[in-house]
């Protein structure tokens, strides 16, 4: 959960942030001194806690909505409690358990696990979930297919031992004989079944270019354009849950909150923000602006990753700031485990 540095606070007035950020996530609503006084058990006055949390606003932790309403966090509030939280809340086990055996019991198809996968973490954080995947090229090439379809066009189709098919329609125009339409297809069957996608793109010249084929237009241009052919597509490396979860907060019943996120929640639009944005090997946290992005100045995005050997990637939730950033880390762990252990 790393993100930018905030400066050094009193271990007074980092006390005090700590227990706004809680409770205003809790209750979504501004939180005044005398509450903290009364719920929080802080051993000083309510005339010090709003010095203190006048300071705190001052140097740009909490901000307020009314003069005489209490407090609420910033973006750099948020950031402190998040870089500052020291554990996270952890699952009941029964529970995880009930999660893991639900998802595991779905399929041996990874489309059909990290679709479900996705749905289910939006039951569970009460958040919109979403899984990225980063890297699919270790995934291998179980089977391979030419066909050959109306107006002298060719489907080529790829399946893959996680359980995913590729199709593409190769717009050639290619009048290809049923004859050498087999034995194109048997070579790449001979010669590229069991490899990796990324074996693939290294290797697929050297593999082919002795076959009696290799000079044909067809085979020319899966060589040449193997990067482009023997991919997953891009429909293939985000899976998400319905964003209806999101209507439970309170921060998006207004309507017009609401239908202004939701491009920020297209699959393609995610898909780009989250390779723009996250990096490959680290769990990450963007609270607000910290997303670069104004559909998002209003939510946080967590993540944390994993890597199951044959493909790696993210998963995580989007919701509202004032996301429960312990627990909620603590379900994003839980099933990246289990996704790991699926596949």
């Amino acid at each position: 959960m790393s993100g930018n540095k905030t400066s050094r606070l009193t271990e007074r007035a980092a006390t005090i942030l700590l227990a706004v950020v809680e409770e205003y996530i809790a209750s979504g609503t501004p939180v005044s001194s005398v509450h903290l006084k009364k719920y929080c058990g802080l051993k000083v006055s309510p005339a010090t806690i709003r010095n203190v949390m006048a300071s705190l606003e001052q140097k740009g932790y909490l901000t307020h909505f009314h003069t005489s309403g209490g407090r609420v966090p910033t973006d750099l509030g948020y950031r402190f409690y998040v870089n500052t939280i020291p554990e996270f809340r952890s699952l009941n086990d029964s529970f995880s358990e009930g999660i893991e055996q639900e998802l595991l019991t779905i399929s041996n198809n990874v489309d059909e696990l990290l679709n479900a996968t996705a749905f289910m973490l939006a039951k569970v954080s009460r958040m919109f979930g979403v899984i990225f995947i980063s890297e699919y090229q270790k995934s291998i090439l179980t089977d391979i297919e030419l066909v050959s379809l109306k107006g002298n066009r060719i489907m080529l189709v790829l399946a893959m031992d996680t359980g995913l098919v590729k199709s593409i329609v190769l717009n050639l125009d290619l009048d290809i004989k049923p004859v050498f339409m087999d034995k194109i297809t048997q070579i790449f069957k001979d010669r590229l079944v069991g490899c990796t996608l990324k074996e693939i793109h290294k290797t697929i010249k050297v593999r082919l270019i002795d076959t009696e084929m290799y000079s044909h237009e067809l085979v020319q241009v899966l060589v040449n354009d193997c990067l482009k052919y023997f991919r997953i597509d891009n429909n293939k490396l985000i899976y998400t849950s319905s964003y209806d979860v999101l209507l439970e907060q309170p921060e998006f019943q207004d309507l017009a909150n609401f239908q202004r996120l939701l491009p920020a929640l297209d699959k393609a639009y995610l898909n780009q923000h989250f390779k723009d944005n996250f990096n490959d090997y680290s769990d990450l946290t963007l609270i607000g602006k910290e997303n670069k992005d104004k559909l998002l100045n209003d939510c946080s995005i967590m993540t944390t990753q994993f890597d199951s050997g044959l493909i790696t990637g993210k998963v995580g939730v989007l919701g509202p700031k004032r996301i429960p950033y312990g627990s909620v880390q603590s379900i994003l762990e839980k099933f990246a485990e289990i996704i790991q252990s699926a596949l």
